[in-house]
């Protein structure tokens, strides 16, 4: 399991976007200290005082390589421009974490069209692909739409549980016991997803049917990547079990 630092955009006297009464960094600032809150010590909290965008931060941080980086931010637009989405730099592909953060996304703040999008005009991601940390910048709906914005403010645990949940970090409140939650399987060279609970092999119809399970099942593994032939055997054993 990764450890996540955490990045709140804009600050140091530059408020970002405003929009309904709030401005993005005193937000994204908010947001930060619930996910720290919520993922204890998996999860440092870069300084909130400093805006790593304009003191070019990301290019003198010393993390561990197990560090993931997420950069909080909201957009700006028209009043009826809604929805998240996340940002990798251009050169990369994305990742699991990438995908997990847009399925919640989808489900807490849809709107977009393109729920991964690649730059190469933006600074901190490409900072962060030269020092070859994993990052990403997610743009947690539009400070400018009014519905966004009371969504963002009255689910904010929910979206903290879900970035906790994208990197596989348990959320405070959302203990198992121990108790075996299963796994998400995927097969290669196809695009549907499992949810095996350890008894039954539970096909996904769309994202939002995963991003509920990996709520519900805080820290639950995804993905376990399965040939076509292996995925054969493990019903066969379910059939005999």
């Amino acid at each position: 399991m990764p450890k996540l630092f955490v990045i709140a955009g804009h600050g140091a006297g530059d408020p970002g976007a405003c929009g309904n009464g709030f401005s993005e960094a005193e937000r994204v600032r908010v947001l930060a200290r619930k996910i720290k809150e919520l993922g204890g010590g998996n999860v440092i909290l870069g300084d909130l005082s400093r805006d790593y965008y304009r003191d070019n931060g990301v290019s003198t941080l010393n993390l561990p390589k197990e560090y993931q980086i997420v950069e909080l931010h909201m957009d700006a637009g028209q009043e009826t421009a809604r929805g998240g989405h996340v940002i990798i730099y251009s050169g990369f592909h994305a990742d699991d974490y990438d995908k997990a953060l847009a399925d919640m996304l989808t489900d807490i703040l849809p709107g977009r069209s393109q729920m991964i999008v690649k730059r190469d005009n933006l600074a901190n991601p490409e900072r962060a692909a030269m020092r070859g940390y994993g990052y990403r910048l997610v743009e947690f709906g539009f400070i400018t739409n009014a519905e966004d914005v009371k969504v963002f403010n009255t689910q904010m645990d929910d979206i903290a549980s879900g970035v906790l949940a994208a990197f596989g970090i348990e959320a405070a409140g959302n203990k198992t016991g121990g108790e075996n939650m299963g796994c998400i399987l995927s097969v290669n060279g196809t695009t549907t997803q499992y949810y095996f609970d350890g008894r039954t092999i539970h096909p996904f119809a769309n994202g939002k049917e995963k991003t509920v399970i990996k709520k519900v099942c805080n820290g639950i593994t995804d993905s376990i990547k399965l040939t076509k032939d292996e995925l054969n055997d493990l019903k066969n054993v379910l059939k005999r079990s």
